[in-house]
């Protein structure tokens, strides 16, 4: 009984669906991170990190130390709050999916 509950626990945990984050999901839910961060990710402005391209891995984990308060900032801070982990996941997959900054010699 124990060696079916963890065969079960590590696939539920190492399952892809549980892990990936889905890139059209994420669109649907960033419609208040443009506000500050641009549709795309690469805010207009330079007070707001351009985070379109980065890499979903570390978006993730950034959106997560937000989330743990690992990193300080209030207003990232309230906009994760309510967010799940599959919400950042979604988040940081549209955010990779996306064009990043192009560097003009």
């Amino acid at each position: 009984m124990m060696r079916r509950l963890g065969v079960l626990a590590a696939a539920l945990v190492l399952s892809p669906s549980a892990l990936a984050g889905d890139p059209v999901r994420g669109q649907a839910k960033s419609t208040v991170c443009a506000a500050c961060h641009g549709v795309d990710g690469n805010s207009p402005t330079p007070e707001f990190p351009r985070i379109g391209g980065q890499y979903e891995d570390y978006l993730l984990q950034a959106l997560l130390a937000y989330k743990h308060g690992e990193r300080k900032n209030p207003i990232m801070a309230s906009q994760v709050e309510s967010l799940s982990r599959q919400d950042l996941a979604d988040l940081a997959a549209w955010y990779a999916s996306q064009p990043g900054l192009v560097f003009k010699r």
